[in-house]
């Protein structure tokens, strides 16, 4: 057979066959000019471009924003413990936002506060170093400073425990004497020996105690129910914190029931120590707990001397 016929025969389709390669070749066709343009169709136009780059430099600015709040509210709250002050105060009439504005801390400024508005007075320039929370050194700033009115100081001849207080607490100021007490070793019978304590504080006194672990400050009797700065200053000369072990708590094994007994730390403050001891493994040092949300400076400061790291 020639060579022509035999081409001729083999591209001879009849009509069904011929529509079968005429949509086969459109396939093809519509398949090659959409590898062609499908890439330059798929890209998107320059003013996407444009925004996409415009979002970045966006987020890299908001980056840098964050960081710089985050950098300020670290310096402010470092600030916030250094006193700074040029000029006299009474500390019978300072306001809280003057108090702030020196440089002590919140609480401490609560303290001072709370002290007054329980009918507290100032009346020597170094009662307001027994305001719990005053580190010495904030004090040995501020008392150069401090100029209290002398009719306050007055005030302090006539402004003794009344026999009517103490009867409240069962017993009379004059039948006592003036005693030293340790507060981490005393028990109930030796605490009544103190001036101004009757049977209901010398329980409260212990069963805090225990709650504790121990005292590490006199001014801790401030959580006491009904204890006011007041009657504290009555009596804060007659006890001292003696040398007795403070109870530790390992916060790298403590359960979440018994974490949560101690009285300065609530259910949300338990829960971020557990969590975060669970996304660490474990603490390394006990600054690891500080947050400005659930663990601030005031807190930590109250709570360092309980927790241990091991």
């Amino acid at each position: 057979m020639p060579l022509m016929q035999y081409f001729k025969d083999f591209f001879n389709f009849n009509k069904r066959q011929e529509r079968g390669v005429l949509v086969l070749s459109s396939i093809l066709i519509i398949v090659i000019l959409l590898s062609y343009y499908a890439p330059e169709c798929a890209s998107p136009p320059e003013n996407i471009q444009v925004n996409k780059e415009y979002l970045q430099q966006l987020q890299l600015l908001a980056m840098e924003d964050n960081k710089k709040v985050f950098s300020n509210n670290k310096i402010k709250n470092k600030e916030s413990a250094i006193i700074e002050i040029n000029s006299y105060f009474d500390p019978n009439t300072i306001s809280k936002e003057k108090l702030l504005d020196i440089g002590l801390s919140d609480f401490v400024s609560n303290n001072i506060i709370k002290y007054r508005t329980n009918g507290g007075r100032f009346y020597i320039s170094e009662d307001l170093s027994k305001i719990y929370g005053m580190k010495p050194e904030w004090y040995d700033v501020l008392a150069p400073y401090i100029k209290i009115n002398q009719i306050e100081k007055a005030e302090k001849k006539w402004n003794k425990p009344s026999k009517k207080r103490a009867q409240i607490e069962n017993t009379v100021v004059e039948d006592k004497e003036e005693v030293n007490l340790g507060i981490n070793s005393a028990d109930s019978v030796d605490l009544l020996k103190v001036g101004g304590i009757g049977p209901f504080y010398a329980g409260s006194i212990i069963k805090h105690r225990e709650r504790l672990g121990g005292y590490t400050s006199v001014y801790q009797l401030l959580d006491l129910y009904n204890m006011d700065s007041t009657r504290l200053f009555e009596i804060v000369d007659q006890l001292f914190v003696d040398s007795v072990a403070i109870t530790k708590i390992n916060i790298n094994e403590v359960s979440f029931k018994s974490l949560l007994k101690h009285p300065y730390i609530d259910y949300e403050t338990t829960k971020y120590i557990i969590n975060k001891r669970r996304k660490l493994g474990k603490y390394a040092a006990l600054y690891e707990l500080r947050d400005p949300v659930y663990m601030p400076d005031d807190l930590f400061d109250k709570l360092q001397p309980y927790l241990v790291v091991n």
